[in-house]
């Protein structure tokens, strides 16, 4: 779960981590409320702001959780699937709640030997050895942003000062999401440039990590190019027949299939399937196929690019070690600036099994 929520907990089997990482967040928010009333008690002031009486945490204690709980419905609005995070949206209700010390997440994987029992006694003994399984893992960083306001500010002269720090608020969720999400694709890398190594585990991202089934979509792989309106429907149609099948039949994934393409391509398969104007679109044509039961437009995708995943197979989840929440910084100083930090730790797991088939798809030219 990447906010806070009772209710949202319960529907996901996630509650009790939740409310545990809400707890450290309130560890947080408690030991740094001081700076939280000094903002509140500036902001609040009418007239010349230099003069603000000053307010104690302690006097203060309803006023900042009204404050934090606005905050908090914030992250929840900003959740809320409608947004331009389309492969977000989507991964949203898969994500599971680990604890914030869980900085990696381990998870098996198996193989079948092919074999089982049949019998009318049922006492030939049982296939103990029909499973085996290896394990694999994902780092759980924590990906934050700020805001801040500087301790002569002139927005404290303003009766806007709030509405200045909610706004601030809300752009730094944004742009958490937009980290994340540029993790998801990217994957992490360090201030050298080269993909980060943590506990002997790295993400590429879904365009780069081994994880992922990388298809070439030009001259030299399926040479098929979704974008181009030079390419005939019957093409299209085939070419992603084909596509489709390097999940089901090379790697027998056969769960629907959800697949996120370009701005490009989403234009391309617009059009009508053939000079009929009354036939239908190529982009209807394709979802008859088997197995495919969505094609949508992603931000992170350019040109000839697409991603699959079968949302219902259990294979790829984000794993949060703590719902994106704000809070205070302490304010050591009579001049220390009022800043805020907005923060979580989201990590995704992309599964192959133990023969290395994959279940992710991304294709490319």
């Amino acid at each position: 779960m990447f906010v806070f929520s009772k209710s949202i907990g319960e529907k996901t089997g996630n509650l009790d981590v939740n409310q545990a990482q809400f707890r450290v967040l309130e560890a947080n928010r408690t030991a740094n409320a001081q700076a939280a009333a000094d903002f509140l008690a500036r902001a609040n002031w009418r007239g010349d702001a230099e003069s603000a009486p000053g307010l104690d945490a302690v006097n203060a204690v309803d006023d900042i959780r009204r404050l934090y709980r606005a905050y908090d419905t914030t992250v929840l609005q900003q959740f809320e699937p409608n947004t331009e995070f389309t492969l977000l949206n989507d991964l949203m209700p898969l994500s599971r709640s680990v604890r914030l010390e869980q900085s990696r997440y381990d998870y098996a994987r198996t193989g079948g030997r092919g074999w089982a029992h049949t019998s009318m006694s049922g006492q030939v003994g049982a296939a103990l050895d029909a499973k085996s399984y290896t394990f694999d893992g994902t780092m759980v960083p924590i990906h934050d942003s700020g805001f801040k306001f500087e301790w002569r500010d002139p927005i404290f002269n303003s009766p806007s000062a709030l509405q200045s720090q909610a706004d601030s608020q809300r752009g730094s969720v944004e742009d958490v999401q937009r980290r994340y999400v540029d993790y998801i694709y990217n994957g992490f890398r360090d201030k050298a440039g080269n993909f980060a190594v943590f506990d002997g585990l790295t993400w590429k991202g879904l365009k780069d990590d081994e994880r992922v089934m990388q298809i070439d979509l030009g001259a030299t792989g399926l040479n098929i190019d979704f974008s181009s309106a030079a390419v005939s429907s019957a093409d299209l149609r085939n070419g992603a027949i084909a596509l489709r099948d390097q999940m089901r039949r090379i790697n027998n994934q056969y769960a629907d299939q959800t697949w996120y393409v370009s701005g490009e391509i989403i234009s391309n398969l617009e059009r009508f399937f053939s000079d009929n104007y009354q036939s239908g679109t190529v982009l209807a044509e394709l979802l008859k196929l088997t197995g495919v039961a969505a094609i949508k437009e992603d931000s992170q995708l350019t040109g000839n690019e697409i991603v699959i995943i079968p949302l219902g197979a259990g294979v790829v989840a984000p794993i949060v070690g703590q719902a994106i929440g704000t809070v205070a910084e302490p304010r050591p100083h009579y001049n220390s600036d009022y800043i805020w930090r907005t923060w979580g730790a989201m990590g995704l797991m992309v599964k192959q099994d133990i023969n290395s088939k994959y279940s992710v798809i991304h294709a490319s030219s």
